[in-house]
């Protein structure tokens, strides 16, 4: 697809109409009630607010019952990987140029020998990983690249000439990002020719990296994310906490993701945790956004987004796709097997959330299409549902049912001037019932379990109110809900556009709603459902302890366990072997109780000392020239203590390490050989070194008490802090350190014809 055409779709989706307001039947002096499914997807805090603009009634849909529980959230974790480190660079600053960019054209657009005229020249005999296929007169050339930074520092600046197309930077081993990757004023195509993995590498003072990963702003500038055909991408954030997203999109950038794609994994204070759009443009034409969380979502973004093809985002902490302003989504074609979940800034009924934008060929989306996308979309939360507009080119909000309740009946006292014949009210007078927009919001995400009978929920309220809480049965009707009202017990207060947290006690065993109440200082009972009865949230469930209290549990860093290293290991160049690391305590299962302690293993080192860069933070091992002797090595694995605060599990200033070996197994010429044939190796880095068939690789020492005739033992010295043993000392290239890269994969040459 050209630029020009997706840059007018996303001109066409502005065009849509307008929104409603919300409408919500109440009574003075009644409770309105709403269901709200906990939804583990996410929703906006403090966003249903009331709307002094123009209101639609709507007729309250007869079926009372309230939503269903969402399913279970799934987490997908997946680790950041450490090699190569990426070169420090300085941030740049966007351009204060508030032109539209427009948005990135497919990968399949960009010729694989995109011709550019490096700035800062590259290797091109070293494979790196990061390469530019440059075309000369004397055919192709691959130009390789210390870091992705000076890939793209690389590319020549986008004249913005219509039609021009990105230049591709592909990359075929695993990166660990120590700066930001900052592209302005150019258009770059970053592309998997592998199954490869992008993660946040050691900042230079011993931290992870936390700010943004990618950044593109400024005119002219394009940032795409794509694979090759067969291949993958994983963007990991690390889990960590971070301030940074892993795409930041500013005003006159563009960002494109592709199928084969996926960006996870990211825990950030930025507005949204994988892909922050403030004032660009971002067509999303394939790919996953899944596990992460942002301020107000995974996927943030103030503009129009153009979406098409097989689309996932969802199963993130929170908002799945956050859209503020009056942004939509515009669908560009059709869309197959897509999951993509989203929250509205200012939602209302009829708030327009969907449009159909136009195709590759300036074809308005049929009306077939556009319909069988917007099924694909869901809110994040129960307060609504994405109903197709009479148009056929839109998609709304549509307010789920409140409908309107009678209180318990309250009689009034009689007064002391009224004569005897005078009649006595004995209920509150009947009213028309009115419009009342909600005030009372569920915090999506934030319903958990702190122990087996008490759980904690977030609320937040935009009036003054006063709340309680209760619980029915589950599958108890609207209107027995409505009855149970006590306005005596609403006697714990919240302030207007605050949120407050609920700790709710004494969970009963059988399946049941939990109904928080709120009457507000003026106007109408609002209460929220909450359905503690689903399959996934009763399974989190922590087992009841059978004492009421107990001792803090403590653990030695050396109760730590290392399998997958107990065999010698045969490590042929560039072969490299998972192992597990278990902390101490790591396993152990709730109830906590404040003072636990546990051990989460950090990185891996061959030095007992190590600097930043022979910190190996993947729990694999290699080497890249191969090591042909037998011998026993050390290993020194480093933990971070943490200790539980009575609310959750807070890291400790202490990091200590254990120590445990593993060994190099012999291999024969016979077996180099063979292997050499297998992948049609002809030369191993270190052969012209002098090492030849005696012995390929790095030069390394053995361990004190091993030797060549100990290595077909499967025995391991036992995991300790006390060994002082002499440390394997890695040269050429540090050959086992690179087992930070995570997945390697062994490059195929063809033979010399």
């Amino acid at each position: 697809m050209r630029k020009k055409q997706l840059y007018a779709i996303l001109l066409a989706g502005a065009l849509a109409a307008g929104t409603v307001p919300s409408a919500v039947w109440a009574a003075e002096d009644t409770a309105a009630v709403s269901a709200a499914a906990e939804n583990g997807a996410g929703a906006q805090a403090g966003q249903e607010t009331e709307n002094s603009g123009q209101q639609a009634e709507e007729t309250p849909a007869a079926d009372n019952t309230v939503t269903a529980a969402p399913a279970e959230p799934t987490q997908t974790p997946a680790e950041a990987t450490q090699a190569p480190v990426e070169t420090p660079v300085a941030e740049e600053t966007p351009a204060a140029d508030n032109t539209v960019t427009e948005t990135p054209a497919q990968p399949e657009d960009v010729p694989e020998t995109q011709q550019t005229e490096p700035q800062a020249a590259g290797d091109p005999a070293e494979d790196t990983g990061i390469s530019i296929k440059k075309t000369t007169d004397a055919g192709t050339e691959t130009i390789y690249y210390q870091s992705l930074q000076e890939a793209v520092d690389a590319v020549q600046a986008s004249t913005g000439a219509e039609g021009e197309a990105a230049t591709v930077i592909e990359v075929t081993k695993q990166l660990a990002l120590s700066n930001t990757v900052n592209i302005s004023g150019k258009k770059v195509c970053i592309t998997a020719a592998a199954n490869v993995s992008v993660g946040r590498g050691d900042s230079g003072d011993g931290t992870l990296f936390g700010g943004d990963m990618f950044s593109v702003s400024g005119a002219n500038s394009e940032l795409q994310l794509s694979v090759r055909e067969g291949c993958s991408m994983t963007v990991d954030g690390g889990g960590t906490d971070s301030s940074g997203t892993i795409v930041r999109v500013g005003e006159g950038g563009a960002f494109g993701l592709f199928q084969g794609v996926i960006l996870t994994n990211n825990n950030s204070s930025a507005a949204g945790g994988a892909v922050t759009n403030e004032g660009g443009s971002v067509v999303i034409q394939g790919g996953t956004i899944t596990g992460n969380k942002g301020e107000k979502g995974a996927v943030y973004t103030n503009t129009d987004i153009a979406v098409q093809g097989s689309v996932t985002v969802k199963d993130n902490s929170g908002v799945n796709l956050y859209l503020d302003n009056n942004a939509a989504v515009v669908i560009t074609g059709a869309m197959t097997g897509s999951a993509v979940s989203l929250t509205a800034a200012n939602a209302a009924d009829q708030r327009v959330v969907l449009k159909a934008g136009t195709g590759e060929d300036q074809t308005p989306v049929s009306q077939e299409d556009f319909k069988a996308a917007a099924e694909q979309f869901t809110y994040d939360t129960a307060d609504y549902t994405i109903a197709l507009g009479t148009d056929g080119t839109t998609a709304a909000l549509k307010a789920a049912a409140s409908v309107s309740a009678t209180p318990t009946p309250t009689v009034s006292p009689v007064p002391t001037t009224t004569p005897a014949t005078t009649p006595v009210p004995t209920q509150s007078p009947s009213v028309t019932p009115t419009t009342s927009p909600s005030f009372l919001s569920y915090q999506s995400g934030s319903l958990k379990w702190v122990n087996h009978s008490t759980i904690s929920v977030g609320m937040s309220t935009t009036k003054n109110c006063k709340w309680y809480y209760f619980f029915v049965n589950a599958d108890t009707s609207v209107s027995q809900i409505q009855e149970m009202y006590d306005s005596s017990r609403a006697v714990n207060s919240a302030a207007a556009n605050t949120t407050f947290t609920i700790n709710v006690e004494n969970v009963p065993e059988e399946d049941s709603w939990l109904v928080v109440a709120a009457k507000p200082d003026s106007g109408n009972v609002q209460m929220r459902v909450l359905k503690l009865d689903s399959d996934w949230f009763k399974k989190k469930r922590p087992a009841a302890s059978s004492t009421t209290s107990r001792a803090p549990k403590t653990h030695s860093v050396t109760e730590s366990t290392v399998t997958g290293l107990e065999e010698p290991l045969k490590f042929y160049p560039s072969t490299f072997y998972e192992f597990q690391v278990t902390g101490a305590g790591q396993n152990d299962s709730a109830p906590y109780v404040t003072g636990d302690e546990r051990w989460i293993p950090l990185y891996w080192s061959t030095s007992q000392n190590p600097t930043d860069n022979q910190k190996n933070s993947t729990w694999r091992i290699g080497s890249e020239s191969g090591i042909r002797q037998a011998a026993t090595y050390n290993m020194y694995i480093f933990f971070k203590k943490q200790a539980y605060n009575g609310s959750e599990w807070a890291d400790t200033d202490v990091i200590e390490y254990i120590v445990t070996q593993f060994q190099s197994a012999e291999i024969t010429d016979e077996e180099l050989n063979d292997w050499k044939e297998a992948n049609n190796i002809t030369t191993i880095p270190g052969e012209d070194d002098g090492y030849g068939t005696d012995g390929y690789g790095a030069d390394l020492t053995a361990t004190a008490g091993a030797s060549s005739k100990d290595s077909g033992s499967s025995t391991k010295s036992a995991v300790s802090t006390a060994d002082e043993s002499p440390i394997g000392e890695m040269t050429a290239l540090a050959a086992l350190s690179l087992a930070a890269g995570g997945y390697i994969f062994v490059r195929k040459r063809k033979k010399d014809a």
